[in-house]
């Protein structure tokens, strides 16, 4: 909206709808599941989708219930399973699958150690986030991808960060340690953690030579800082992601037996879940959280509080009582 619409007096009550929470995704799920013929339990299972749905808007979910149904119909199915449900986000997260897509031989093996480097990178640092499955079919633009949990949080530690830029490289410095080359497959990846080092310096203020400063893009893409600020926003820069790049390569070292295991079975199942990874690399060392229940304890409640303030409570029987009313007078 232009600038001048918002000026007091116009819009004074300027409302900001973020993407649902995991309680807000359980609501939203109901309304969509209550159309769909299965014999689960829909709250049960709305709350087990609210939590493997972290950051879906409203039209992800319903997108996820849709395919859902397709996917169900496709399989000639006489109701909507879990497993369904399961497909339905991998599509939503992903894209869909590259059956026809052949990989050779060679280009598969670099694609399993790669995914295998990000499942045990991620397995062993404490703040990554929890891992789901690993798979090397191709899907949308990928050749393979690792779905996880993310947490739903706020606030986040450089800590945090750091083993999350980790994670990311954990597929790229696989390639390094087991064919001592590396590929174009980790474009997306230092994208990602390049894009997440320059936030860190340059918008959360976390690097102690540039100082606690938060830098906004300018107009006509112009720096809001000196060439000389640029160039030690630039070196931060890389010192942060060398700094992740040698605690990923020294941390795969030391699991490089682990590393294989994943991807040999990945070569041999092309899919792997997260009970397949617990079978091969024992219980992850870290407290993690899984359920619809873990996520919500200490919030209030297991679903969405929906009352309304008392003044609004009845409203809208004032406005059936005028509606009958009138309807009697005529």
């Amino acid at each position: 909206l232009d600038a001048a619409l918002l000026r007091p007096g116009r819009f004074d009550r300027q409302i900001y709808i973020p993407v649902p929470d995991i309680k807000g995704r359980a609501s939203i799920f109901r309304v969509h599941l209550a159309k769909l013929k299965t014999t689960l339990d829909k709250v049960e299972l709305s709350r087990k989708l609210a939590a493997l749905t972290p950051g879906f808007s409203g039209a992800d979910v319903a997108n996820v219930c849709n395919e859902a149904a397709l996917v169900a119909a496709r399989d000639a199915g006489n109701e909507i399973i879990f497993k369904n449900f399961e497909q339905a986000i991998e599509r939503v997260v992903a894209g869909m699958e590259k059956k026809s897509q052949v990989l050779q031989p060679e280009e598969k093996k670099v694609v399993a150690f790669h995914e295998a480097g990000h499942a045990i990178t991620g397995w062993f640092l404490k703040h990554a986030d929890p891992l789901l499955k690993v798979s090397i079919i191709p899907r949308g633009k990928g050749l393979g991808y690792a779905q996880y949990l993310p947490r739903e949080q706020y606030l986040y530690s450089t800590e945090q960060l750091l083993d999350r830029m980790c994670m990311m490289l954990g597929g790229r410095v696989s390639e390094e340690i087991f064919f001592g080359r590396v590929t174009t497959g980790a474009q997306d990846d230092l994208q990602k953690i390049t894009e997440m080092a320059y936030s860190q310096i340059v918008k959360f203020g976390m690097s102690k030579k540039v100082g606690p400063l938060s830098f906004t893009e300018g107009s006509n893409f112009q720096k809001p800082y000196s060439e000389t600020t640029a160039e030690l926003i630039d070196q931060e820069v890389r010192n942060l992601v060398d700094t992740a790049y040698k605690r990923t390569h020294e941390l795969l070292e030391s699991k490089k037996p682990q590393i294989e295991t994943v991807a040999e079975r990945l070569l041999q199942n092309e899919i792997i879940s997260r009970e397949d990874l617990i079978e091969l690399l024992g219980p992850r060392p870290f407290a993690e959280k899984q359920t619809y229940e873990e996520f919500v304890a200490g919030t209030g409640g297991l679903d969405e509080d929906i009352t309304l303030p008392k003044g609004l409570e009845s409203w809208n029987k004032s406005v059936n009582l005028e509606d009958n009313s009138e309807t009697k007078v005529s």
